[in-house]
């Protein structure tokens, strides 16, 4: 399943890597003001938001991998019609569309991933999303190549269409491997908990670093501690608006301010998804190692300060870098932010952080063009800065006013005590079995590999 899993990611990275590709073709062709497409890029998030709440009722009726055997390969199918377009209405319809179908994969791919870290009973969602951003990497990188001499609506068709073969290829193997029955029931109870989060709940949550259990709590009821879980709301709306910023915008401006070619406008998005997937890859490390508090702060002012690079830099090479900065900043703060929340208030917490953070991408679209056309578009971008700052801030605030239990640091911690206590009690099942736990809390990625060997007791040490 994991494998299923990784095929949806990708794919639905491949969509959007492409669509970001191509925004500055089709807003030529439609003649666009930077209002304008704010205004039609805002349907995305519309459709989105629409279709994300019966997504997942469908996953908990249903079962994630089916519905996402019919989700994801919408989401692809609808890929060309923004290309199809012959004005705006068109393209705001044509983008609504593509939102409702991009809320539907995104819910289903996540369901599924949820569903396999609880089989897997280890952290595995910061890797679907690492493939998610490898999978943008291909869209953008194939799409800027082929932005120079190949129509939008010929490339997008094409990458539809592969994607949709993908999909029956692997719908045949899903069908082999879990029956419908099967999958079904093992799902429907964890998706239940899981899918009543708002209208953004399941979307890139559960939480990548949140275990099955609640954990520790806040003392007192759920509005004792509301203002701190939409404070992590409010961290994750920062980062997302920052993050839907460079997707729509960032080869617009490589485009028109720095005046690169297609190829190199592309290459924006896919060092940011090749700098976002680097360091989800390394997440679990990151915060085992530093603490939630520091990966958050640090990672927003490296973020805050590649969207100034990105805005402001005077050659291209140096608006790249501020791309890969970006990435690399954002990685794990929007996963950080709602995973606190759920372990605050667990499935409650979870729901209203992310119905906060939503707000982000909802209102970043018509928001940036509207200053772009004020102001242009380099200040629209910089101004991007100023919110990441904000989330900087916020994080302070929400480390002064919860206990430091009740961090996803502290549990990937304890999980790595309870592995070594589970080692010191098992010294009698031999050091092939030593040597697979060891392996088991490198898996985990709380440790390096060297780390994990040192865990392991000494079995001369052992002998009586």
């Amino acid at each position: 399943m994991f494998f299923a899993a990784s095929i949806f990611f990708t794919l639905n990275g491949i969509t959007f890597g492409s669509w970001a590709a191509r925004v500055p073709d089709i807003a030529r062709q439609l003649q666009l003001t930077p209002a304008s497409l704010g205004a039609a890029l805002f349907c995305i998030s519309l459709g989105a938001l629409a279709s994300m709440q019966v997504t997942g009722c469908l996953c908990a009726r249903f079962g994630s991998g089916r519905v996402g055997q019919v989700a994801v390969p919408l989401f692809a199918a609808t890929l060309p019609l923004p290309a199809l377009a012959g004005n705006l209405a068109e393209l705001s319809l044509a983008l609504l569309v593509f939102g409702i179908a991009s809320g539907a994969a995104n819910v289903a791919a996540n369901s599924l991933g949820v569903e396999v870290e609880a089989r897997a009973k280890r952290p595995m969602m910061s890797s679907l999303h690492a493939v998610f951003s490898v999978g943008g990497l291909l869209g953008a990188t194939v799409g800027g190549l082929l932005a120079g001499f190949t129509p939008s609506t010929l490339h997008l068709s094409s990458i539809a269409g592969a994607s949709l073969l993908a999909c029956v290829w692997l719908t045949r193997v899903m069908d082999k491997v879990v029956g419908p029955a099967q999958e079904r029931h093992a799902f429907h109870r964890r998706a239940r908990h899981a899918v009543h989060a708002g209208p953004a709940g399941p979307p890139r949550i559960t939480v990548n670093l949140l275990p099955s259990d609640a954990g520790p709590t806040m003392p007192g009821g759920f509005s004792s501690h509301t203002a701190v879980i939409v404070a992590l709301g409010g961290i994750a709306a920062c980062t997302a608006f920052a993050e839907g910023a460079l997707g729509d915008w960032g080869a617009l401006h490589l485009r028109e301010n720095l005046h690169a070619n297609p190829g190199l406008a592309a290459a924006g998005y896919a060092l940011f998804s090749l700098a976002m997937a680097t360091g989800r890859v390394a997440g679990h490390r990151l915060v085992a190692r530093l603490g939630d508090t520091r990966v958050l702060i640090g990672g927003t002012l490296l973020a805050a300060a590649g969207t100034l690079t990105a805005s402001f830099g005077a050659t291209l090479p140096i608006a790249l870098s501020g791309f890969l900065m970006v990435g690399l900043g954002l990685a794990n703060v929007f996963p950080l932010a709602i995973g606190r929340a759920g372990m605050i208030n667990g499935a409650r917490g979870v729901g209203l952080a992310a119905t906060v953070g939503y707000v982000g991408p909802l209102a970043g679209p018509p928001l940036i063009g509207l200053v772009a056309g004020e102001a242009g578009l380099r200040t629209a971008l910089s101004a991007v800065s100023v919110l990441v700052l904000a989330a900087a801030v916020l994080s302070v605030v929400v480390a002064v006013e919860t206990p430091s239990a009740l961090s996803v640091a502290a549990r990937l911690r304890s999980r790595l005590t309870g592995l070594r206590q589970g080692l010191g009690q098992g010294l009698g099942l031999g050091q092939g079995l030593a040597a697979r736990l060891s392996d088991t809390a490198h898996t985990v990625g709380a440790v390096s590999r060297e780390q994990a060997t040192a865990l392991l007791p000494n079995p001369k040490e052992s002998t009586p």
